[in-house]
């Protein structure tokens, strides 16, 4: 994505679309000031770019949160969704319970979601904050349709594959760049090594409906940039 300068708007055009007086950081055809006299302003495009965003290194990813979240909560429906879901992933959207064995997301030292698997070895997803399109990409990767035969990328099964890439060594080179990063905890988040991320067990899970627009908005984007580039070859 290109480098863009931020720039700030007036607490009106802010207050507009209920976005928090920051810096945003985007492209022409998503300036605040434009979108605030539109009667249906493109939130979902809004929500992707600050997605990308957040995702770079080096990013203040922290004081985008508010304003994604912000996005999410005028966009989502009034549902409770026990999945996400599209052709290429699928997520069983409940808790996940921290004494036992589970996968973490983590970011700068920030519990971002966690992972068990269910009883298909499918992944149950829990979601605590506002998701990068890094963390995205990471994790609709780990939740692909396994092959009747062949599984998921060499694994038998998902929950295989995401316990298998949390502990792939370059986990640490991404923590320490900033990025997304996954962590395996065997015997949960009371075991050695898992304090400051045991205190942050007690933080409020976004919905499910929040964490699923979350995954549709992401791919939905995606989908419609691969498909351009194909159009365009």
């Amino acid at each position: 994505m290109q480098e863009l300068p931020e720039n700030s708007f007036s607490p009106d055009e802010l207050g507009r679309l209920g976005l928090p007086p920051i810096s945003y950081p985007l492209p022409a055809e998503l300036q605040l000031d434009r979108l605030a006299d539109e009667d249906k302003p493109p939130l979902e495009q809004l929500l992707y770019w600050l997605q990308l965003c957040s995702a770079k290194p080096g990013a203040d990813w922290l004081s985008l949160e508010y304003a994604m979240q912000q996005l999410m909560q005028q966009l989502v429906l009034q549902t409770r969704p026990s999945v996400a879901n599209n052709p290429n992933w699928w997520f069983e959207l409940a808790p996940v319970a921290f004494d036992a064995n589970l996968v973490t997301l983590e970011r700068d030292g920030y519990m971002l979601a966690a992972l068990c698997p269910n009883e298909d070895a499918r992944l149950v997803i829990t979601v605590y904050r506002p998701l990068d399109a890094g963390s995205l990409q990471l994790l609709t990767r780990l939740a692909a349709h396994p092959h009747p035969r062949l599984g998921v990328s060499m694994r038998e099964n998902n929950w295989e594959l995401a316990m298998d890439v949390a502990a792939d060594s370059e986990n640490f080179l991404v923590s320490e760049q900033g990025g997304s990063y996954l962590a395996h905890w065997p015997m949960g988040l009371g075991g050695a090594g898992s304090g400051e991320l045991q205190e942050q067990g007690d933080q409020a899970e976004l919905s499910p409906a929040l964490t699923e627009l979350q995954f549709q908005v992401y791919q939905r984007f995606v989908d419609a940039a691969a498909l351009n580039k194909t159009g365009n070859s």
